[in-house]
């Protein structure tokens, strides 16, 4: 897309003190050489200005998330998808670079892979408990395998599939260190305005996230005094007839619908139904007034929209200890809603308590 030449998203802290007790956290030093920073970021924001790339940050980490998920699917080649950088007329016959460096279960990983021409040119996982070593490395279709030579005759890869998306098929030695990567990736979590899809969290878990976000309406004053997940089915997939009608409502009138979602074998629209109290003249609350977020639009504003729209995500990252990617936290929203979501992520409590408008 818009970058060409290597570019790094670091959380290693600067040497900048400020406010550290609450921004950072310190990881083991063991995982790190002695020249390194230990002490890494909770969290950070990429800003810019229009057409300056930081979508494309997301799009990229999201887009390497997907081929590792979906490249063993022979049925649909993800790897051809990479966008080379749109501005270069020989940037198709370069190599796409993707490599993270991530800590799961206490080790430190190294992990990446290169696109060329559609086709996976190299891959490598190296892993540091006292010392970086290699996993496995990858060449075309030849891999080597740290500690097992017979591996590598033995494993028949396609030239569009990640080795990391299928080691888990094989018996190696490896298979641990393959599968703490693969979980990493697994929970991540990425929020682009156009694909949320979070309001269903809110009925999970006997309301749990419902409750958490009810506590941060309250403190961001927005009025919402309770609000309920509805769903109502809008086709069964096993239907073609059902099937069909859907598809013809949803393009007659797409601000019909909310959030759509498949659920085994149908499919469903979520709306959430948020309540208001009416109040009389002296400030009493007599009666409830029930809107609804996405049948009722033009009533909530197009922040609260987003803010409800996101803060289940949010919430699920939080409480779960989750990496979360948020693409323009900020737009729609009042600063303030926008600083607390991010504070509370550098905070020590999940809800935190410092939210003033």
């Amino acid at each position: 897309k818009s970058f060409y030449e290597e570019n790094q998203l670091s959380l290693q802290a600067t040497s900048d003190n400020e406010l550290s007790e609450i921004n950072t956290f310190k990881a083991d030093e063991n995982l790190f050489n002695k020249t390194e920073n230990n002490e890494l970021l909770k969290s950070a924001i990429i800003y810019g200005g229009n057409a300056s790339g930081k979508s494309n940050v997301l799009k990229a980490i999201s887009y390497m998330t997907n081929v590792i998920k979906v490249s063993a699917a022979q049925q649909f080649n993800i790897v051809q998808g990479n966008e080379t950088f749109a501005f270069y007329q020989d940037a198709f016959d370069k190599e796409t670079l993707f490599e993270v460096e991530i800590i799961q279960n206490g080790i430190f990983y190294v992990y990446g892979f290169t696109i060329l021409r559609g086709r996976i040119k190299e891959e490598w996982l190296h892993r540091r408990k006292e010392r970086l070593s290699i996993v496995f490395s990858r060449n075309g279709n030849e891999i080597d395998i740290a500690g097992d030579k017979n591996a590598r005759s033995l494993i028949n890869i396609s030239d569009t599939t990640l080795f990391l998306s299928i080691g888990s098929n094989f018996n190696l030695n490896i298979s641990d260190s393959m599968k703490d990567v693969y979980t990493w990736f697994n929970n991540l979590i990425f929020v682009f305005e156009n694909s949320a899809n979070s309001l269903d969290i809110y009925s999970v878990e006997n309301e749990k996230y419902k409750k958490l976000a009810l506590e941060v309406l309250t403190k961001a004053d927005i009025g919402i005094k309770n609000m309920r997940v509805v769903k109502d089915k809008v086709a069964d997939l096993r239907d073609l007839n059902t099937i069909l009608n859907f598809n013809m409502q949803i393009q007659t009138n797409p601000m019909a619908y909310g959030q759509i979602k498949k659920e085994n074998e149908n499919m469903y629209n979520i709306d959430l139904d948020t309540e208001f109290n009416v109040y009389d003249k002296d400030d009493n609350a007599i009666s409830r007034l029930d809107i609804m977020l996405f049948k009722d639009r033009g009533f909530h504003s197009e922040g609260t929209t987003r803010l409800l729209c996101y803060l289940g995500f949010i919430l699920v990252a939080l409480e779960q200890g989750k990496v979360i990617f948020v693409d323009e936290i900020d737009s729609k929203l009042h600063f303030l809603v926008a600083d607390y979501l991010i504070k509370l992520f550098n905070s020590v409590s999940l809800v935190g308590s410092s939210f003033k408008m």
